[in-house]
């Protein structure tokens, strides 16, 4: 049977969906939108779902607005723009306020998507392993092998996966251009079938989809221009669909909402009951808004020259250029090809890092988990996971092949750079919890990089973030090689040794306030033992022409 063609996504949920039911969010680079604020303007107040989605964020946020979530199958709760942090709406998770979570590692959480549509009742991951994360999934097992441990993870099926697609055929074949994220997974792993937005139909099939899922696997669709919003859409020229950007002051827009109360109901009153569907949405948002969403939309103007050459570094851009020096000396001495760069300092200073290398002749490709592979961003444009640097890639993948292939198989292959909440004297990572048993934002892809290949992890040092053991580990230590704070790159030899400063160079604001030596800075700034390098390396402040760089990867300054 065709799938059934609906005028909106509130007909899919009202006609598809029914209390109880298990839903999943497919994780693509352009997320279902549309389809999850109908999810909640349908069922506010009157039903309640178990959810499964890699990260609680951005629309799916109404979700739990809505109150409509029983149970969350999750890798991430929190913002990622302009970076990864925190949400007040998940700060009391661990509790099971809001509601009751499975906390998952981005590549264990598909892979339990993957043996579900591939009808295994199981899947073996060598994530998690040395993590708190498994606390609580009663199914999990461990399993030892000469080849190093691993878990089976029990299969997730949902009854139905919403799904947001470039186009669909007459037949309701469904097109996704790369890169692809999750793919089709989630989608082939639903019991009952898919229910898809659509930016357009059109009577042939489109050539240079990067994934299709069929119209077997479809229950219905309808045609929703915008159905990412405020995430972007990648293109599918040959359907015609030039794509859009991610909405950024939608998104800081709605973080802001979150972190108030009353302006959490004023924003759900705004953008979901009151627009009455998503036309009305779209209305709201306006032609002038969703015309500068336009993929040729200009970057925001480089900092003037006189600034980028006079202007002394900040002590977090001294940081940052201590941490691409790190990266860099790493990759050129450890012959890695492939650099994981995390969200956060951590993936400003790897493509920092790069760029210093190219300017070498040295190329190694720069990828991220959602699929995105050798590519260096946009000058203007810090976000991650932008669709402006989508155009920039060799190559359009997914999460398994990055985390799954690039990583987890590539251990002497790839470097991952992570940025840390907390990080201990053993390399253990928290990005879970706070120290007061609050919630953080979780693993992400951090778990799935630390569990397998050498990891440098880039944060400010202060006793809270660097203690001398975190309360929860997120992402196991025994990769981590290195740690870079403002002050200097601390390292080890061994996995089981604690770290030891090794090069010292402190940042302005340091050196201004503070005639410490570096003893005495690690024993004030860190929990850590008290361990130098002899000799200690002592590193020069960034060049001019570093900073001229950074400053044209960023030039807002958010990183400043």
């Amino acid at each position: 049977m065709s799938p059934v063609v609906a005028a909106d996504p509130d007909e899919l949920c009202r006609r598809f969906l029914a209390p109880g039911m298990r839903v999943h969010i497919a994780s693509t680079m352009s997320r279902p939108n549309a389809l999850v604020l109908a999810l909640a303007r349908v069922f506010r107040g009157t039903g309640r779902f178990r959810i499964s989605v890699n990260a609680l964020h951005a629309g799916v946020h109404a979700l739990t607005m809505a109150g409509v979530v029983e149970h969350a199958v999750i890798g991430f709760a929190g913002d990622t723009f302009p970076t990864s942090r925190p949400n007040r709406l998940y700060a009391r998770l661990p509790e099971g306020d809001p509601f009751p979570v499975e906390e998952w590692s981005l590549l264990s959480l598909l892979q339990r998507l993957m043996a579900g549509a591939t009808g295994a009742p199981f899947a073996v991951s060598t994530s998690l392993s040395g993590s708190d994360l498994p606390q609580g999934h009663r199914q999990l097992e461990a399993l030892r092998h000469e080849a190093g441990e691993a878990v089976l993870v029990p299969a997730l099926r949902p009854d139905v996966t919403l799904l947001h697609a470039q186009c669909a055929d007459e037949r309701g074949n469904l097109y996704l251009s790369g890169p692809v994220a999750e793919g089709w997974w989630g989608a082939l792993a639903a019991e009952q079938g898919v229910l898809a937005t659509v930016e357009t139909v059109r009577a042939d099939p489109p050539a240079g989809a990067a994934c299709q899922i069929p119209a077997e696997r479809v229950l219905g669709l309808a045609p929703c221009p915008y159905g990412a919003h405020p995430q972007g859409l990648t293109p599918l020229p040959d359907a015609g669909v030039e794509g859009y950007l991610d909405d950024y002051l939608f998104l800081e827009d709605l973080a802001q909402a979150c972190a108030d109360p009353a302006l959490t109901d004023e924003w759900f009153e705004r953008w979901v009951t009151g627009t009455g569907g998503h036309q009305g949405y779209l209305a709201r948002l306006g032609e002038t808004r969703l015309a500068g969403l336009h993929p040729d939309a200009p970057v925001t103007a480089a900092v003037p020259d006189v600034i980028a050459r006079s202007a002394p570094p900040t002590d977090r851009e001294h940081h940052l250029v201590l941490a691409a020096r790190t990266i860099a000396r790493t990759l050129r001495t450890r012959g890695y090809g492939t650099v994981l760069a995390g969200i956060g300092t951590a993936h400003l200073a790897s493509w920092l890092a790069a760029s210093l290398l190219r300017e070498e002749g040295v190329h190694v490709q720069v990828v991220n988990e959602l699929g995105m592979i050798d590519f260096l961003p946009r000058a203007g444009d810090t976000f991650l996971f932008s669709q402006r640097h989508v155009q920039g890639c060799r190559q359009h993948a997914g999460t398994w092949e990055v985390l799954g292939g690039l990583v987890a198989g590539g251990a002497d292959r790839t470097l991952g750079v992570l940025s840390a909440a907390q990080i201990d004297q053993q390399g253990r990572i928290n990005t879970s919890r706070t120290p007061g048993g609050g919630f953080l934002v979780g693993s992400g892809g951090a778990n799935d990089v630390a569990s397998h290949v050498e990891t440098i992890v880039v944060t400010a040092a202060s006793p809270r973030r660097c203690p001398e053991t975190v309360g929860f580990v997120t992402s196991p230590g025994r990769n981590v090689s290195q740690v870079v704070t403002e002050f200097g790159c601390f390292e080890r030899d061994k996995t089981c040794e604690p770290f030891r400063l090794a090069t010292w160079a402190p940042p302005p604001g340091l050196v201004s306030t503070d005639a410490a030596g570096p003893a005495e800075t690690v024993r004030d700034r860190t929990g850590w033992q008290v361990r130098i390098s002899a000799p200690l390396r002592h590193e020069p402040p960034p060049t001019a022409g570093e900073l001229a760089l950074l400053r044209s990867i960023d030039p807002e300054g958010i990183y400043r």
